[in-house]
């Protein structure tokens, strides 16, 4: 993790009517969006966001800021920070913990970060995902985010599409680029998964952590 001296520095906000805003409607009660990257950005401050230090040009990669009460969960062994704690998951029932931690929690509104830009992701999933109407509704409105990491904004009735999306990366994604990072508006956590087989949960707050860990345990190999 990265201290506080090593946060980057954001550039300035533009006016929020220049903020390039495209939005569809993914689910009948309300709409998918996709959001300026700084404007998502700004919105993650207080919550400790940063860049960290494995970010790149190509490749954004934020973490929660290093704190006595952050905690890592490792969810497929393969996560590099050696704090992490293992709590493996079968790769096939990942995406329905993550559904089920995102529900119980109430974690919402919610931002999908691409690592690399969209058109690595949508070159990686789109064949899996090729009769779920809602993924081809963004696809077809998407072709002005395609180099950008603007993250897609999601509501509580976007949940099926979201363990629609990590479902696919974790299943059929081989480069990092093409993984995603999910930030809880609201509440110091991050779900970040990258191909092939890296996935981890950050938590800014020991007592999320413990909720977090109770919901995912059920889904871990040694759950039943």
């Amino acid at each position: 993790m990265v201290g506080l001296d090593d946060r980057a520095v954001r550039g300035k906000m533009r006016p929020d009517s220049e903020q390039p805003r495209w939005r569809f409607h993914c689910c009948l009660e309300d709409p998918v969006d996709f959001v300026g990257f700084e404007e998502a950005w700004k919105s993650l401050a207080p919550l400790h966001v940063i860049r960290l230090e494995a970010s790149t040009e190509e490749a954004f990669r934020p973490g929660l800021d290093d704190s006595d009460e952050l905690v890592i969960f490792d969810l497929c062994g393969s996560t590099p920070d050696a704090d992490a704690i293992q709590l493996e998951i079968p790769r096939e029932r990942a995406a329905d913990a993550l559904e089920a931690l995102i529900h119980k929690l109430h974690l919402a509104p919610l931002l999908l970060f691409p690592v690399g830009q969209w058109r690595k992701v949508f070159d990686a999933i789109t064949f899996e995902l090729a009769e779920n109407e809602n993924w081809q509704e963004i696809e077809s409105a998407s072709i002005v985010a395609l180099n950008t990491h603007d993250p897609l904004m999601c509501e509580p009735v976007d949940l099926h599409l979201v363990h629609d999306i990590f479902a696919s990366i974790l299943k059929v994604g081989e480069d990092p680029l093409q993984g995603m990072t999910l930030a809880a508006l609201g509440k110091p956590l991050l779900i970040c998964a990258e191909p092939p087989g890296h996935l981890r949960i950050e938590l800014g707050r020991e007592s999320l952590a413990a909720e977090v860990r109770d919901l995912i345990e059920p889904f871990a190999s040694t759950g039943s």
